[in-house]
């Protein structure tokens, strides 16, 4: 019998990404290698940037804004394996100086209560030379700003840097 490619009526919010696990991804105990959840995290973040705040990866490096990677924790909960399609759901904490933070919810799309990890990374805004600017762009800060008008659940501002 021949197994028939189920194909779902999918809606998923803006802010969210499915990453469905590839077979090289998959180490020696048949689960999805804790190394990889960090990529995926990373493209969840970049999906949010372009969906959310209508910023293309080619205007980041335009504007001369580069996003290095101050601290990324995570948080594993329950393993991955080849079966499962994970649901990545991002949220962004941000404030007028030069940084803001990802926070990611990585659940079974099947079934969103289950937990697989839950990261938080901390992103600084620099110049192409990575010299550490002191205040977010306007530019930046009018996009979450107008972002957060149309999806005020996805943003939390830091107050006083906390």
């Amino acid at each position: 019998m021949q197994n028939k490619q189920i194909i779902e009526n999918v809606h998923i919010e803006p802010n969210q990404t499915i990453i469905k696990p590839r077979f090289s991804e998959i180490d020696a105990l048949s689960i999805v290698h804790h190394s990889r959840y960090i990529p995926w995290v990373e493209e969840a973040n970049f999906n949010f940037v372009e969906n959310i705040l209508k910023i293309s990866r080619r205007e980041l490096f335009e504007m001369n804004m580069y996003n290095p990677i101050k601290k990324v924790e995570c948080t594993y909960k329950n393993h991955i394996t080849w079966e499962d399609k994970v649901l990545i759901k991002t949220h962004m904490y941000y404030s007028n100086f030069a940084y803001f933070i990802m926070q990611n919810k990585l659940c079974c799309y099947t079934n969103p209560k289950k937990i697989f990890a839950q990261t938080k990374v901390q992103i600084l805004i620099t110049d192409k030379k990575l010299k550490l600017n002191l205040l977010a762009p306007d530019f930046f800060i009018n996009r979450i700003k107008k972002a957060q008008i149309k999806y005020p659940q996805y943003f939390t501002k830091i107050e006083n840097g906390k």
